[in-house]
């Protein structure tokens, strides 16, 4: 079986992650376009034997991309398609009807809020074989624009429990002690992500808590902005980094405040490193935490009310990512999706 995935870019993101995850473990002959030219987590992907094709696609540079597109997949002749994000869902989707290949959308987010998105989408709906959110609450989303049930399986989000190994406590390196409490968010600086209510919620608790922090992990177009306005020794904004998991483990309570997500990898890592979990609470976030593994909130004043809880659910996120969200488990139900996808 050969697998052809065709996703928007190989920047850093939860997509591009959830690829070098899983394709590095899978028994497949495959290969990756990348629209465009991103290629941090291509590179990664390279290095692991995974075959990359870029095609700088621009707003400018449009027509030659997808030409070499389709010479790609002509070349390539792949037994199905599996796409990425709105755009490559879109030009995927009608590159596999054109070349009779069928496709696999894997669905990540609710484009409701976007009506040429929502409207694009549900109007070459018809071009996917299978649909795959990785989220129980997307399944509305694709209800909204007509996806018939027998199209849709739920494939969600997975950890390699194997990244975790030889962790680094770095703590040392920003002069914070182990007595005091640290919070985290990983998110980019992106309207959807509310880090304004996440910094504006720990400033209220460090007027309490002096010997407190938090770290902000990522990139994005506000994230200058951000840096400008919040300036304090005890709010460490790191930018892009590649040791996540190094600054979870230095950590103790994870937040997460997105008005809109699919399902967050850096929860999923945060749950299975036993942290405090705290998020808002959108249907995307409370598939992952329920009242047995964290805290959800809805506005800035719970959140405020939940930052000195103590972390007593840890041992039953772990549990739940170990069970449910591992690469076996994965694998199973991406063979399921195949098959329904080539039958």
């Amino acid at each position: 079986m050969k697998i052809g995935y065709i996703i928007t870019g190989l920047g850093t993101g939860g997509a591009e992650k959830h690829l070098l995850k899983t394709l590095p473990h899978s028994k497949h002959d495959q290969f990756v376009i990348s629209l465009t030219n991103q290629k941090s987590i291509g590179k990664k992907l390279e290095k692991k034997k995974v075959k990359v094709y870029y095609l700088n696609l621009s707003k400018i540079n449009f027509i030659l991309p997808i030409v070499n597109l389709f010479i790609i997949l002509s070349k390539e002749n792949p037994n199905l398609i599996n796409t990425y994000l709105i755009h490559a869902n879109l030009i995927g989707r009608i590159a596999g009807k054109i070349l009779r290949m069928p496709v696999i959308n894997s669905v990540r987010n609710d484009y409701s809020y976007s009506r040429v998105y929502s409207f694009l989408d549900k109007l070459t709906s018809d071009f996917v074989k299978v649909y795959a959110p990785n989220s129980k609450s997307l399944i509305k989303y694709l209800k909204k624009i007509n996806v018939p049930k027998h199209k849709i399986s739920y494939l969600s989000n997975v950890i390699d429990t194997t990244e975790f190994n030889n962790l680094k406590n770095i703590r040392s390196k920003f002069n914070i002690k182990k007595s005091s409490k640290v919070f985290i968010s990983v998110a980019r600086f992106v309207e959807q992500k509310n880090h304004k209510i996440i910094i504006e919620s720990f400033q209220e608790y460090n007027r309490h808590e002096k010997n407190s922090y938090l770290f902000l992990l990522g990139d994005g177009k506000l994230l200058n902005e951000y840096k400008k306005k919040y300036k304090s020794k005890n709010i460490i904004f790191t930018g892009k980094v590649d040791n996540v998991k190094d600054f979870l483990y230095s950590s103790d309570t994870f937040i997460l405040a997105s008005s809109r997500e699919g399902m967050s990898n850096a929860l999923l890592e945060a749950m299975y490193m036993g942290l405090n979990c705290i998020v808002s609470n959108i249907s995307q976030n409370t598939e992952l935490i329920d009242k047995n593994c964290g805290y959800t909130f809805k506005n800035k004043s719970e959140l405020i009310k939940l930052l000195p809880k103590k972390n007593k659910f840890g041992k039953n996120a772990k549990k739940k990512i170990q069970s449910l969200y591992n690469l076996k488990e994965f694998n199973s139900k991406y063979e399921e999706v195949i098959s329904k996808c080539v039958e």
